[in-house]
């Protein structure tokens, strides 16, 4: 058995096993491919786990069971912890409720990221995404570019220079679902079409994590005042630098990503659809904790932003609500879509 055949570097995720080279094995009767391997149920990614489990350049999940369970139950406590902090803001433990949620976003990135990068990759991709970000954040509180001219309060906790520490870490796990949802829709590295890949994959998780960033800054900015703006902006206070600037630097971070892993060794193999089927739910609960905030809240206070013009409260989290759908929703159900249709399909590389 030419184990070369099977295990490369540049096969991407999602490719189906050679079916030629199946069929010798069946033919060569190998001792090690005596126990049948079926395609009908998880896809490429279970198959190609199962028959090279302990073959030379085959690789596992990291952590297998017992770490998929910690992210499903960072998953649920994120649920948990968010609700509290929405449905009962005047509540003492509101505000650690706040700060667990966004531990258990941070943990849960990390590991999951861990599960297929292993930790090293995955210390990294936080350094990178730790760095590029206190980097734009600082810089724009100083020259106004590229998020436009603004500055923190302290309600946003303890800082580093100019930055709340919270930044970096928030900015690395939207840039990580944001990341892996691109996967899941645009496919992984593969020998067709790398190049395009490498430079779409990183603008499709930066449109995706901007869409986060669009239902959150205006509720974050204009109403909790947890930022504030120089110079208010049309779009319920914040302005448009702030969007082309958010997109800029999560596509500056999931691009060097995409650089760095290109460079690297090939990765673990994923532990079947419900690995990818994770990261898509995480956005999606995340989309729906605007839907939440809505129903929680039905009475309307008016704001202002910096500017001095006047919002409705309601309005602010209504608009939230409709691009949680539209944006991040449709992400998290598209990315969910596309992996489980390429995993149905026989020989056939994304692209």
């Amino acid at each position: 058995m030419n184990w070369g055949q099977w295990e490369t570097p540049n096969r991407p995720i999602f490719e189906r096993p050679d079916m030629s080279v199946m069929s010798a094995v069946q033919t060569t009767g190998a001792a090690q491919f005596e126990q049948a391997c079926t395609l009908s149920h998880t896809g490429a990614a279970c198959c190609r786990r199962t028959c090279c489990a302990g073959a030379p350049g085959g690789t596992a999940m990291l952590g297998g069971k017992a770490a998929q369970a910690i992210c499903v139950g960072a998953l649920l406590l994120w649920i948990a912890f968010t609700a509290i902090a929405i449905v009962l803001p005047a509540a003492g433990f509101a505000k650690a409720a706040t700060f667990l949620a966004i531990v258990m976003l941070v943990g849960f990135c990390v590991l999951h990221s861990a599960r297929r990068l292993r930790w090293r990759r995955t210390g990294i991709l936080f350094g990178i995404a730790f760095v590029i970000a206190n980097i734009y954040e600082n810089l724009s509180i100083s020259t106004g570019f590229p998020f436009g001219s603004y500055v923190h309060t302290a309600a946003s906790g303890p800082w580093l220079f100019e930055v709340p520490i919270i930044v970096g870490p928030i900015f690395y796990s939207v840039c990580y679902i944001g990341w892996t949802l691109a996967v899941m829709i645009l496919g992984d590295q593969g020998p067709s079409h790398q190049t395009l890949r490498t430079i779409g994959v990183p603008a499709v998780g930066a449109f995706i994590a901007t869409g986060w960033d669009i239902c959150t800054d205006p509720i974050g900015a204009t109403i909790a005042r947890n930022w504030i703006f120089a110079e208010s902006g049309a779009y319920y206070g914040v302005p448009l630098a702030n969007y082309l600037g958010w997109f800029l630097c999560t596509w500056t971070i999931i691009q060097c990503w995409t650089l760095y892993l290109a460079k690297t060794e090939r990765l673990a193999e994923p532990g079947g659809l419900s690995y990818w089927y994770e990261a898509a739910a995480f956005w999606a609960v995340m989309a729906l904790q605007f839907p939440l905030m809505m129903l929680a809240n039905p009475v309307s206070r008016v704001v202002t932003d910096t500017g001095g013009w006047a919002w409705r409260s309601g309005d602010i989290v209504q608009a939230a609500v409709m691009m949680a759908i539209y944006s991040m929703l449709a992400a998290a159900i598209t990315g969910a879509l596309a992996v489980t249709l390429r995993s149905d399909e026989n020989d056939v590389r994304p692209s």
